[in-house]
């Protein structure tokens, strides 16, 4: 996989500025520092950010009256959270994101994604991916799902 480089971040901005509606929040110098720390892949017009927990995280949220949205789910020390996968051509995707699941060095792939963005989350199902759980953003008034790759990777985490 190519960790994209300072020199490819007007490409990056420019394929996430394509897909403004999904990504209206992402912004340069937040790509430019996942540059930085060899968190951002680009490949075949594909551009995917991620990065690994370093300590056990909960992803699903409680809604407004404090009542769970779903199962608790509850990222480990060492699963990967892909944060986003962005392309501006058909088809490359899929060949592109089983790569990755190929070369992250974890059992636990998981992302957040929008409940209504039903094409990222037929292109999620189609490529392995389960539905686990859902959280929210914005108070509450954008509700998310929350999916899982597992690679059936046997990892052994080093101890600090």
């Amino acid at each position: 996989m190519y960790h994209a480089k300072e020199s490819d971040l007007d490409v990056i901005m420019n394929i996430f500025k394509k897909n403004r509606e999904w990504f209206p929040h992402v912004r340069k110098f937040h790509i430019n520092t996942r540059i930085g720390r060899k968190q951002v892949i680009l490949e075949d017009g594909v551009v995917i950010t991620y990065h690994y927990y370093t300590r056990n995280q909960p992803l699903s949220k409680l809604d407004k009256d404090g009542n769970e949205l779903g199962p608790s789910v509850i990222a480990e020390k060492g699963d990967c959270i892909l944060h986003q996968i962005v392309t501006n051509e058909k088809g490359k995707a899929s060949i592109v994101l089983q790569k990755f699941f190929d070369y992250v060095k974890s059992k636990r792939v998981y992302l957040s994604v929008r409940s209504n963005n039903e094409i990222a989350i037929k292109f999620y199902l189609k490529n392995g991916m389960k539905l686990v759980g859902h959280t929210h953003w914005s108070d509450g008034k954008m509700p998310g799902d929350i999916f899982l790759y597992n690679t059936n990777k046997e990892i052994t985490l080093e101890v600090d």
